[in-house]
This record gives C-alpha cells, structure tokens and sequence, in this order.
C-alpha cells in the first residue's frame, strides 16, 4: 500500500484509540501508542514520538517514543527551551521541522552530540500538534542509518494523526 491509501488506513488503530478514550475503554497511553505506532507504519520511520509541551511552552516532555525495529515503547526525557532554542523556535513558528539531515539543519543541529549520534538519527520530520488553535505537542519521526529525503505523503500522515491526537492531548501540568 503506497500514498494517500497507506496513511488513511494506518491512521484506524489512532482513530479507535480516541474513539475507545471518549468511551473509557482505552488511556491517554493506548492513545500515545496507537499514533506512534500509526506513524511508523505509514512513513516507514524508524523511531516515532509524542512530545507534549508544558504550560509555559518551556519545554517538551516525551510521553511514548516508539522503535519500530524493537517493536518497543519508552517515556520519558525533556527537552527544554533554553536547550534548544533554535528547534522551539522553528517548530512553533513553521508548524513543522523537515531536516533531511538532521546532523546539520538550523533547527535540529543542536541535538546531533547528545542525541542524533548516539542513536543514529540522520533525519528527521516533526509536525506541531494542535488542541483548537493552541499549540499542545509534536509528533516526531527519526531515520536511522541513512538520509531521508520526506515525501509529501509522509508529511500528510503526520498531519493526520496530529490532528487526530490534538483531540484529546493536553499540556503538561507544571510542577507545583
């Protein structure tokens, strides 16, 4: 399955997640999962995350990361704005971040040593998450091994499921 059928398809476990958290049949988590693990499948990524903003759009926390080759979910690790303005900055005034490679893009470069080298992230293709007209998350797509140049139908999955999860995703309670 290739194009628009692929990520329209792909995006049903997203949909009856949602569907199953309005009904109390699923979590926030089930939620998480499901559109990780939607995005992996319809772009082919090998790492896809949520990230959720706090309050003060100060810093993103990672409520799922998905590994596409380990089958596998993680949570945790924030990223902060004072740590990466240059990545808060684009991807709030541009709604995405498409870094074909990521090791040298203006708004991803700053992760290369302490991120991208270690898990041999060569690109990367981020997308804002809206609740209305506010700005909640990023749903995020990493390439390992090699460059990636993304498509448009990549790009349109992301959106999908964006869209989907700006639903029911909320900022993150600050601390007291």
């Amino acid at each position: 399955m290739s194009g628009a059928a692929s990520w329209s398809w792909s995006v049903l476990k997203t949909q009856a997640a949602v569907f199953g958290l309005r009904i109390g049949h699923t979590t926030l988590s089930d939620v998480w999962k499901a559109a990780c693990e939607d995005i992996a499948e319809s772009t082919g990524a090998s790492r896809t995350s949520l990230w959720v903003f706090d309050h003060a759009f100060q810093s993103l926390t990672c409520v799922n990361l998905y590994d596409r080759a380990r089958s596998s979910h993680a949570v945790g690790g924030v990223l902060r704005r004072g740590d990466h303005p240059d990545y808060f900055r684009a991807i709030t005034n541009n709604a995405k971040v498409i870094a074909p490679d990521a090791l040298t893009h203006p708004a991803t470069r700053g992760f290369s040593d302490a991120y991208f080298k270690p898990h041999d992230v060569r690109s990367l293709l981020d997308c804002i998450v809206l609740r209305e007209t506010v700005a909640v998350g990023v749903l995020c797509c990493e390439q390992s091994g090699a460059e990636r140049a993304w498509r448009p139908d990549d790009i349109a999955a992301l959106q999908a499921v964006a869209m989907l999860i700006g639903t029911v995703c909320q900022p993150i309670e600050d601390p007291a």
